[in-house]
């Protein structure tokens, strides 16, 4: 039996913000604050990691009250996880029911079947869509040349909580839009796919 990995390691990683100038005045930064250590599962190692975040010292900088952090910091977890990305990339790209994914994963990284649920429907997904709103123009092509061809899926509720609806371009294999949905009449599809009708529609006139 694989031995379970210890989850608070002692020592841990302050990563400062990459930025030496203000990208607004091209000023001298100043360290705005150090923030603690969170700990991160990723598929290989567990990590201890926190980041020293900067700001402009001009005062009369247009940016001078941002708060610049470190972007290396932010490409090992999304904010308010504990999971690095690579966790939950594989528990999209896997694509099998949650307690297989889960009896995968426990093998690397201590994780309950409730946590990779919650991974899928809060963080994968949107990551998802926020990825493939970069490729809008080949959508555009696919609409314009021969339409839409759409389908929509639903997961199964629980007890009465609402449904996660996710609508995909079958040509592409595009995510076009993902939801709950609490009632799932007429209506409620059709203002769900209201944005998508649009979208089709303004890429057919253009």
């Amino acid at each position: 039996m694989r031995t379970q990995r210890v989850l608070y390691s002692g020592s841990g990683v302050i990563y400062r913000c990459e930025l030496e100038r203000c990208p607004g005045c091209d000023g001298d930064m100043q360290t705005a604050y150090t923030s603690k250590y969170k700990t991160v599962q990723t598929m290989h190692e567990v990590l201890r990691i926190g980041q020293q975040a900067k700001r402009c010292m001009n005062s009369e900088c247009v940016v001078c009250a941002e708060i610049w952090g470190s972007a290396q910091w932010r490409q090992i977890a999304p904010l308010g996880c504990t999971y690095g990305y690579d966790v939950i990339a594989q528990i999209g790209w896997q694509r099998q029911p949650f307690a297989l994914i889960h009896s995968m994963l426990q093998e690397q990284v201590q994780i309950s079947e409730a946590q990779v649920r919650v991974l899928y429907h809060e963080r994968y997904l949107p990551l998802l869509a926020c990825h493939e709103r970069q490729h809008l123009e080949q959508l555009e092509k696919v609409a314009q040349q021969v339409g839409l061809l759409l389908t929509l899926d639903g997961l199964a509720p629980e007890g009465g909580e609402p449904q996660l609806w996710i609508v995909r371009e079958l040509r592409s294999g595009m995510t076009l839009r993902s939801g709950w949905m609490s009632q799932q009449d007429q209506t409620a599809f059709v203002n769900f796919l209201k944005p998508i009708v649009a979208f089709a529609q303004s890429a057919q006139q253009s």
